[in-house]
């Protein structure tokens, strides 16, 4: 008996440390992004420090989980900022010269990001 609760706890060991967990925090994504605001609210050329942010940003994700916590971040934070431009936001990423996984909008569901 005490071998099948042994060896039901392994099991029960290995598939809580397959699923992978978000290792970036929305601080993390709000400082790296910060600097991109001005140019997702006026327009003009983007920093070099926005364009770091998006490398680092990029460089960090580990997972699926991390780019949906990305994602659900970006999209409130960028809720709170008036006069924000959307297609502006969405093209930081190819002026960086770096992908983005997502485009963020209000009507975005980052649940379903991969």
């Amino acid at each position: 008996m005490t071998k099948v609760a042994l060896i039901v706890l392994m099991a029960c060991m290995l598939i809580a440390s397959s699923h992978a967990k978000a290792t970036l925090t929305c601080d993390q994504v709000t400082i790296w992004l910060t600097p991109c605001i001005p140019y997702g609210m006026l327009g003009g050329s983007v920093s070099p420090m926005c364009c770091q942010g998006v490398h680092s940003i990029n460089a960090a994700y580990k997972n699926g989980d991390d780019r949906r916590l990305a994602c659900q971040c970006i999209q409130d934070k960028a809720a709170q900022i008036p006069l924000l431009d959307y297609t502006r936001v969405n093209q930081i990423g190819e002026l960086c010269g770096s992908e983005c996984p997502f485009k963020v909008y209000p009507s975005t569901d980052c649940s379903k990001v991969k």
